[in-house]
């Protein structure tokens, strides 16, 4: 895995320069050039998508003006023989109608259904350490898809082909969330910045800021990125579940004590509360959110399903399933290293760590080069076994062509 996609997505504007001035505080517009997002959803690719998957509402839906249109209008549910639970079928010309007459098209999670874009989103997981998504948006003609709204998360605009109008209007509430207790009222004053997006451009938006996009009556298509960042909320929500094992948090509240006796109490929880919120509380919030972050449904199919998970040749590429990065340590005592992962704890003898270490490089790797870098310590079969455990734990994948 590469751990330089969001500099490849940003060129020619810095990293750090981004990281430094834009992220999480105000809106970029990075000029590419023609072609460079193409790779990522061809028209022919999104072509496929449509006609292999059965997508239905809301994953799959065309957008007009802020307003849904009905699933009626370009997809039909059909039941037959024993097959009780609907089925969604695409209604291409339907469909086709619905966007020459100005409907945007949009697909949720296309990186969950071309490779190329799933890999996109695990370089940028495993650089942000959050959960990424990526949507597409296609239109034809000059009517919105979405009004003007804001976005709970941060999102990369990836103009693939064609140009969009956008306008980027600020922020009436800061930081807000999905669920929040105020409402974010909408800007009354003209956009702070408006321009067109050209195939290759990209544009960031941070958090609530509102925003609006608007075709130009060609065909256009653009992936959306979204960062998933974590907020105060989420720790506190973190930190709630860790206090389930204090017993005085677990004590009912003393609703009909004396003013003194609730003080009491009150203090007791304030006093376990800021043991817990101390200087590393934000190191081990982190490094438990990575350890709990679950992989991608990852199959090593028809391998995976045998005795012998592994194939026997010694070209077989296999890699990591981790979604982020982890720290490993050895215990030299008791003869195991130890990491956390994909929502557990695992220990392996220590013998395993030089293997693990070029695992946990992200990447794939051959059975011959897993070996070679053992040093001679451990037999080919040794070896063998231990990457078929990794496999039937679901640590490990076999990389298909």
């Amino acid at each position: 895995m590469d751990f330089d996609h969001l500099a490849r997505l940003l060129d020619p504007y810095p990293l750090e320069e981004f990281l430094a001035s834009s992220w999480g505080k105000t809106y970029k517009h990075i000029h590419g050039w023609p072609g460079k997002f193409r790779h990522h959803l061809p028209w022919g690719q999104l072509n496929e998508i449509l006609r292999r998957h059965r997508l239905d509402f809301p994953r799959l839906r065309l957008m007009q003006n802020g307003k849904s249109l009905p699933t009626s209008s370009y997809l039909r549910h059909v039941t037959g023989g024993r097959r009780k639970t609907p089925i969604p079928r695409l209604l291409p010309v339907a469909l086709m109608t619905q966007l020459r007459q100005g409907a945007t098209l949009v697909l949720d999670a296309v990186d969950e259904l071309y490779q190329p874009l799933e890999r996109l989103a695990e370089g940028l997981e495993w650089f942000f350490h959050e959960r990424i998504q990526i949507n597409a948006y296609a239109g034809w003609q000059t009517s919105r898809g979405f009004d003007l709204h804001w976005d709970d998360h941060d999102v990369f605009i990836l103009q693939v082909t064609g140009r969009k109008r956008w306008g980027i209007y600020g922020v009436t509430r800061p930081y807000p969330l999905a669920q929040d207790r105020e409402h974010s009222q909408k800007p009354d004053q003209e956009p702070l910045w408006e321009a067109v997006l050209e195939d290759g451009n990209v544009l960031y938006i941070p958090r609530g800021w509102w925003h609006a996009a608007t075709p130009l009556a060609e065909p256009t298509l653009h992936l959306t990125v979204g960062v998933h960042n974590r907020t105060g909320i989420d720790l506190l929500r973190w930190l709630t579940d860790r206090m389930c094992s204090s017993e005085v948090f677990r004590k009912d509240l003393p609703r009909f004590a004396s003013g003194p006796e609730q003080a009491e109490h009150l203090e007791r929880l304030r006093s376990e509360l800021i043991a817990e919120w101390d200087e590393s509380l934000l190191d081990r919030y982190y490094d438990d959110s990575d350890a709990m972050a679950g992989p991608r449904p990852y199959l090593s199919l028809p391998w995976g399903a045998t005795s012998d998970a592994l194939p026997h040749s010694d070209d077989t590429l296999v890699r990591l399933t981790a979604p982020r990065p982890f720290a490993m340590k050895v215990d030299s005592k008791r003869g195991v290293v130890e990491f956390s992962c994909n929502g557990k704890r695992w220990q392996f003898a220590s013998e395993s760590m030089a293997i693990l270490s070029r695992l946990a490089e992200a990447r794939a790797c051959s059975v011959s080069e897993l070996c070679e870098v053992a040093g001679g310590q451990l037999e080919e079969r040794t070896i063998r076994t231990f990457l078929n455990e990794l496999i039937d734990n679901g640590l490990l994948t076999i990389v298909s062509d």
